[in-house]
């Protein structure tokens, strides 16, 4: 999965920057949604194909629901952010003994503006863990359902089709991921983003490569690597949850009535013939 995840993000780069040119910057206010859905339908494809799925891959149905679900999934992040952040400000200021108002906070004493911002920030990010993990354990199956619909001649499934199947064990998954996803993220930008930046400015700078350690290498392809397993791990989830809603073990198990149903039509008409 390294090389499709790299050749992916490396065509989205390309694409969204030429589609930024031709919209005066418009489209990269949901560049990033909509390649990460494209990423997260590639992954559970995979996933579903490796359960044992027959279809071809449809990359014209797979880059429209990824703009379907990019753009759904952008808009519901800023509303939920939104509502968390007045929220934490809400709570922040009750604890301070403050009413929730703007004059209130302008006119409060330094020690109190001090204490708001650091409950506002934790109650922030803690309530934000919670919700991100909560909207995307629903969200898992009708995502999984948009991949397996994305398959050559495959039937097309509601935009919400499973929606909050499976909630409890998802939302266990996607806590203990997206906790150790901020971890490792951060690994990975010490130790692999990092020196890639200082690599390219030393080019372009005075023509030489710095001499990083073999350890801090290792680092950050090691911290790099287990965020790729943490999304694959992600993805297999998706699609084994999807597939136990839909009541299968694999894509392509499914039952031919209608052959089903012609035989016994055939078998109808010989025994009346017989009885003639």
């Amino acid at each position: 999965m390294i090389l499709p995840v790299l050749a992916i993000t490396f065509a989205s780069t390309v694409v969204w920057a030429v589609l930024s040119l031709f919209t005066f910057g418009l489209a990269d206010h949901i560049s990033g949604p909509v390649t990460s859905a494209f990423i997260s339908l590639f992954g559970i494809r995979v996933a579903l194909e490796l359960k044992g799925g027959t279809r071809r891959t449809d990359y014209r149905a797979l880059v429209l629901q990824s703009l379907m679900y990019g753009m759904f999934f952008g808009a519901a992040l800023w509303c939920l952010g939104f509502i968390v952040s007045l929220s934490a400000i809400a709570f922040a200021l009750w604890q301070v003994g403050e009413p929730f108002t703007w004059s209130a906070l302008e006119n409060a004493a330094k020690d109190t503006q001090v204490a708001f911002a650091l409950i506002a920030v934790g109650s922030k990010t803690i309530a934000m863990l919670f919700v991100l993990t909560a909207f995307y354990a629903v969200m898992a199956v009708p995502m999984a359902s948009a991949a397996h619909s994305a398959g050559l001649r495959a039937s097309g499934h509601r935009f919400f089709n499973g929606f909050g199947r499976s909630f409890v064990p998802l939302f266990c998954v996607f806590f203990v991921s997206i906790f150790l996803q901020v971890y490792f993220g951060i690994l990975s930008t010490v130790y692999a983003l990092l020196p890639i930046v200082l690599s390219v400015l030393s080019i372009l700078t005075s023509q030489t490569l710095p001499n990083f350690d073999a350890e801090i290498i290792l680092k950050g392809l090691a911290a790099s690597w287990a965020l790729l397993w943490l999304n694959s791990w992600l993805w297999s989830i998706s699609a084994l949850a999807f597939l136990k809603s839909e009541g299968t073990t694999s894509p392509s198990e499914t039952t031919p009535p209608q052959t089903e149903a012609a035989e016994d039509i055939r078998a109808l008409r010989k025994s009346r013939e017989q009885s003639f």
